[in-house]
């Protein structure tokens, strides 16, 4: 099952809820990873030894923003999934890439998603990490211990099993190379993180906000092809259902 953290900020931060516990998606903030203790801890049967992981799915300051704190809530064992990209990041072999279409693409994402900021709580991050500008890729880390990280999609295997509620991460690259996305085909749902928005709840588009449009048009396809969602869960935006496959109703155009 997916739940969405109550109140969680910019980015909708989800929770997987397996019999082999929790995982929690995308703490883009110190409210967000706040926010998603007060309602693992508030629910009936949940607690914060439960959560196994916390999955990212990309690095962008607006999805790490709050791992570390969130993780000071967790078991030691519990470990972070990252793209084994992000490596390179966190070791200085590369720099983050920049992102293009800023003037015509992010700041309508910016100004639809603040109204999900409720508490200064959610503006706020533990790092400087993954702000997609020159300069910046490399300077900051996140407050992560290196141990605690487990790394996906090594050495180009493009799906891989988490061992978790029947749950596989997937590359989708183009909003990032790093990104990945979750799926569930039992349940057949998708967390896509920002490869689609849907801040106009109309169904959905591609994202492009992003760093190479050739590529998440190439994704877009390759997902068509190969998996049917009937639910996809953006980090930005509404939920999109569809009783046969949500990709349908994403315009990407």
């Amino acid at each position: 099952m997916i739940y969405e953290v109550p109140g969680g900020g910019f980015v909708r931060s989800w929770i997987i809820s397996a019999d082999e516990g929790l995982i929690v998606v995308d703490p883009g903030s110190i409210g967000t990873a706040d926010s998603a203790r007060e309602f693992i801890r508030g629910r009936t049967g949940w607690k914060m030894s439960q959560v196994r992981a916390i999955a990212v799915t990309h690095f962008h300051v607006d999805h790490i923003g709050g791992i570390a704190r969130l993780l000071r809530a967790c078991p030691d064992d519990t470990v972070v999934y990252f793209h084994a990209r992000v490596r390179d990041y966190l070791t200085g072999k590369k720099e983050i890439p920049a992102l293009h279409n800023w003037k015509t693409q992010f700041w309508p994402i910016a100004i639809k998603g603040i109204k999900n900021v409720h508490s200064f709580n959610h503006l706020l991050i533990e790092s400087m990490a993954g702000i997609p500008l020159r300069g910046f890729g490399s300077r900051f880390l996140p407050p992560i211990p290196m141990e605690k990280i487990r790394w996906l999609c090594v050495g180009g295997e493009g799906r891989c099993d988490l061992a978790f509620g029947g749950w596989e991460a997937m590359e989708t690259p183009g909003h990032t190379a790093d990104s990945i996305s979750f799926y569930n085909a039992k349940e057949r749902a998708l967390i896509c993180g920002d490869l689609i928005l849907n801040l106009d709840d109309d169904g959905g588009h591609l994202n492009a906000f992003c760093e190479d449009r050739k590529r998440i048009e190439e994704t877009f396809r390759f997902l068509s092809s190969a998996i049917a969602p009937r639910a996809i869960y953006p980090a930005h935006g509404a939920t999109i259902r569809h009783p046969e496959n949500a990709l349908l109703a994403v315009k990407t155009a």
